[in-house]
């Protein structure tokens, strides 16, 4: 039984469907309102941690990382849109930091970013399905890697969540997963194609769990196991549907 942070009620998860201690997972796909049910217990529910957040938006409607700063945890909120920027100064206790993450092409650049609430993008299109905007702002874009130097962060630290709508890859250009080695990787994933999920194999990572739109990685030498019905549910996801996925995207940005 869980309380939802927002509204106070309770919430019941069969914790069954992982077993963090043992490293086992018997469900690989897992409803997003016990995502951070979830991400507490992965931690072992302890009361100091660090995060950081990229693409923060909202300081607390479906933060990815508010619930860690009740309990104790602080880190790095990152995220470019003014607006926003004053919600999360005035109601988070992490660090603000406004800044767009890009690659080192774009480094120290001002790009154009489509307003869209939730789903605003650097990229020409949303990628989230029937999001239109003509508004954009400019904002300037810096290297993650160059952001957690500045800041002084450890290496090992515990838990990014990323969600920057599609302009994954160009963000990855400039950060070095081999480097900082986050604990947990939250990464939002449409999965129209596999460039994400190599990209963090390649790296070292291995993907548990799949809840709402956001994978969770983690180093491969944690070695976890996932079940058959586990493993099917993933060839499932990033397989059997891709095809469909892709034409259903296609459709909608022509």
């Amino acid at each position: 039984m869980r309380h939802n942070i927002y509204n106070n009620k309770p919430i019941t998860i069969n914790m069954k469907t992982v077993d963090f201690q043992n490293k086992y997972i018997h469900q690989f796909k897992i409803s997003h309102d016990y995502e951070q049910e979830l991400v507490r217990k992965i931690f072992n529910n302890k009361p100091k941690g660090f995060y950081v957040d990229i693409g923060a938006n909202e300081p607390i409607i479906e933060s990815q990382t508010y619930h860690l700063d009740k309990i104790g945890w602080h880190g790095l909120l990152l995220e470019p849109i003014p607006h926003y920027v004053k919600l999360l100064k005035e109601q988070r206790t992490g660090k603000v930091i406004q800044y767009a993450c890009s690659a080192p092409s774009n480094h120290n650049k001002v790009l154009k970013l489509i307003l869209a609430g939730g789903h605003s993008t650097l990229n020409s299109n949303p990628i989230a399905l029937g999001t239109v905007s003509k508004e954009s702002i400019d904002v300037t874009c810096k290297t993650l890697d160059s952001i957690l130097e500045e800041n002084e962060v450890e290496s090992g630290f515990d838990f990014i969540s990323i969600d920057i709508e599609g302009h994954e890859m160009e963000m990855f250009k400039g950060f070095d997963l081999r480097k900082w080695k986050p604990k947990l990787i939250l990464l939002e994933d449409h999965v129209i194609n596999h460039q994400k999920h190599n990209h963090m194999v390649s790296n070292g990572y291995q993907i548990i769990l799949r809840t709402g739109l956001n994978s969770w990685y983690v180093p491969k030498s944690e070695g976890y196991k996932l079940s058959w019905a586990s493993k099917l549910e993933f060839i499932r996801k990033y397989w059997l549907g891709l095809l469909f996925r892709k034409m259903r995207y296609f459709k909608s940005s022509h």
